[in-house]
């Protein structure tokens, strides 16, 4: 009978089938997009995201419970061990910020986060944004490093400004051909070995690295950054180096090891397992070494000892490096970037592998600026695992992100909320909304900026949906906005404002009519009056005649754009805005060109001189005198 009555069944039936079961685990049947219109989720769609939400919950566990330290809660009875092991009877309050475990009185268990209500709100001020692989120093060996952040924090604090934002350092495959995206890593978890600068590591002054520093100078010629050269030059570095002072004792460096647990072990045997294979992507490897926790990985990891134990010490260098850069500038905070996600073949999809989707990729639906979405090659978690796992991944990506950057910037903000999956063998248009445990999230980032007096920037650009703005701003969490986006009178006062990010058009791109060439030859579609008629208001904003032909826009009249468009941006309702590093050196690239792989050089380009001369240009003092007249 049943069958019959399946056979019988209509496609719209199909689809209310589906909408009842996945609607209440929240996968979304449709989304509202950036014109206002209703977009209805493809029914094909959502039978593919179906199986995702199979798994049957455990009946002795509960959800999340959420609480702020020193109030009632109505949910708060029973048994309560606190993180630190301590235990007692809970009567609704506990006093104590941090995770905690509460058996109810029926014997369930509730994963409970005490956290502040609200987030740390930074003064009125003003900064810069830095894509760090573009800011070379003359000292760098072909691409910016962890010295020359420092560098930067020092002019920035010698200029008064408040904080550094820097792209993404995550951490990347041990391999000669590294991915140049910032955004596509290995692990949110760990660092960037390319950042390291070889001839600041201890142990650097005992080892002769005079001809693998003339040639990493040499690099910086060139305006393509050449990744490959430069990890082969930054590796043979560091093994040199390591060769000498493996064998010391290093009391801070143990110490650091133990700090960093499971996750620093797993990334390091998976950093060797990638080097022997030559390959990175774990889905290809061996059988048996395809699972962190498999006799073959241990095994291997066993044969292995002496390099695994390199891949340690690589971190340990760079992590380092990268707290001495964070506090170089005293009075600046640095801004981390935290990617949206990590390749589906990295150290993190081959740790956390149980609790993703590798049918699924992350991505944005089609809008007005990206009429063809974006897909980003990314594993969704899924939320129900997340939850089970008392969202240990989330939890030590932060605390991680956070251990020395003053402020953290989470790219696509919207992923605390829901994220857009995609399928992996269709178009972004084909994708579907999945709903997350935005409280929880919201509260394990509150507690662990408190933890270090923190501030948090949540990029939300883009399709926003109903109410994310609204509880951002009444926990103190600071927006994002792009004066390529949103008009800038627009800009909130909770927010940090900029001129463009770094998948947009540069002063100087649109100014000249160079970015628009680039789309063109690239085949990217754009709305072309929309984009002639922003670049004619730059102009007349700046006195430039806007029918002058490109051609004969020269360096004055960028430079002139430049300052009137800042001259806005520091008048901004914002508590902070970053001056982009790429217009005062009037680079006319966008860093990145969105929907592309090898048609444009995404993530490549260096700045055209060296970063401290940018920032103590002449236009760059003009700049920071506007900043300090609104700021």
């Amino acid at each position: 009978m049943s069958a019959t009555i399946e056979m019988m069944s209509t496609p719209m039936d199909r689809r209310e089938q589906l909408i009842a079961k996945l609607a209440p685990l929240g996968v979304s049947f449709g989304y509202q997009n950036t014109r206002g219109d209703w977009v209805e989720t493809a029914t094909e769609t959502l039978e593919r995201v179906a199986p995702s939400f199979d798994r049957e919950p455990d009946a002795m566990t509960a959800p999340p419970l959420v609480c702020t330290p020193g109030r009632w809660h109505p949910e708060l009875f029973g048994t309560l061990i606190l993180e630190d092991g301590i235990h007692f009877q809970c009567h609704g309050v506990v006093d104590v910020p941090g995770y905690h475990i509460l058996y109810t009185r029926d014997g369930v268990r509730r994963f409970v986060i005490a956290a502040p209500e609200h987030l740390r709100t930074p003064e009125r001020g003003w900064g810069w944004q830095i894509q760090l692989y573009a800011a070379r120093s003359r000292g760098s060996w072909g691409i910016g490093d962890f010295r020359d952040l420092a560098l930067i924090c020092r002019i920035a604090a010698s200029q008064g400004a408040t904080c550094v934002q820097v792209s993404p350092v995550h951490a990347i495959a041990p391999l000669p051909n590294p991915q140049p995206s910032p955004y596509s890593p290995a692990s949110r978890l760990f660092l960037n070995m390319l950042h390291i600068a070889p001839g600041a590591v201890y142990g650097a002054e005992r080892v002769d690295l005079t001809d693998l520093d003339a040639a990493g100078r040499a690099l910086n010629d060139g305006r393509m950054i050449d990744r490959d050269r430069v990890w082969a030059l930054k590796n043979e570095a560091l093994q040199r180096i390591w060769a000498v002072i493996k064998d010391e004792p290093n009391v801070e460096f143990r110490a650091w090891e133990t700090e960093q647990g499971l996750q620093l072990q797993r990334f390091a045997v998976w950093s060797a397992i990638a080097e022997d294979q030559q390959h990175a992507d774990w889905r290809r490897w061996p059988e048996e070494l395809r699972r962190p926790d498999s006799p073959g990985a241990r095994k291997f990891a066993e044969e292995h000892r002496d390099r695994i134990r390199f891949h340690i010490w690589v971190q340990y260098v760079a992590s380092v490096q990268y707290r001495d850069a964070c506090h170089a500038g005293s009075g600046v905070d640095v801004i981390a970037d935290l990617a949206v996600g990590f390749d589906a073949g990295s150290a993190d999809a081959w740790a956390f592998q149980d609790m993703l989707d590798f049918s699924f990729e992350i991505g944005a639906p089609p809008d007005s600026h990206n009429t063809e979405g974006q897909r980003w090659g990314l594993p969704p978690f899924n939320p129900r695992a997340l939850v089970q796992a008392d969202f240990a991944p989330f939890i030590e990506m932060v605390h991680s992100a956070l251990r020395y950057a003053g402020s953290l910037r989470m790219d696509h903000v919207m992923q605390l909320w829901r994220l857009y999956w995609v399928p992996v063998d269709a178009s972004a248009a084909d994708g579907v909304y999945v709903y997350y445990p935005v409280d929880a999230l919201l509260a394990i980032l509150r507690l662990e900026a408190m933890r270090v007096n923190a501030w948090i920037v949540g990029e939300d650009m883009g399709t926003v949906a109903e109410g994310v703005r609204e509880t951002m701003a009444a926990i103190g969490m600071l927006g994002n906005r792009s004066g390529m986006r949103t008009p800038i009178s627009e800009f909130p006062v909770l927010g940090v404002g900029t001129s463009s990010t770094h998948d947009q058009v540069t002063v100087a791109g649109l100014l000249t009519g160079s970015d628009v060439a680039d789309l063109k030859r690239i085949g990217k579609n754009a709305d072309w009056a929309h984009i002639e008629r922003t670049r004619r208001l730059m102009a007349e904003m700046a006195h430039i005649d806007p029918e002058r032909p490109l051609s004969m826009i020269s360096e004055t009249d960028v430079k002139a754009a430049v300052l009137s468009r800042y001259r806005l941006l520091s008048d901004a309702d914002s508590l902070m805005v970053v001056v982009n590093i790429d217009d005062v050196a009037m680079v006319r690239e966008r860093p990145n060109m969105p929907g592309t792989v090898d048609s444009y050089p995404n993530w490549r380009f260096a700045l055209p001189r060296p970063v401290d001369d940018i920032m103590t240009s002449e236009l760059a003092e003009d700049l920071v005198t506007l900043m300090h007249e609104d700021r």
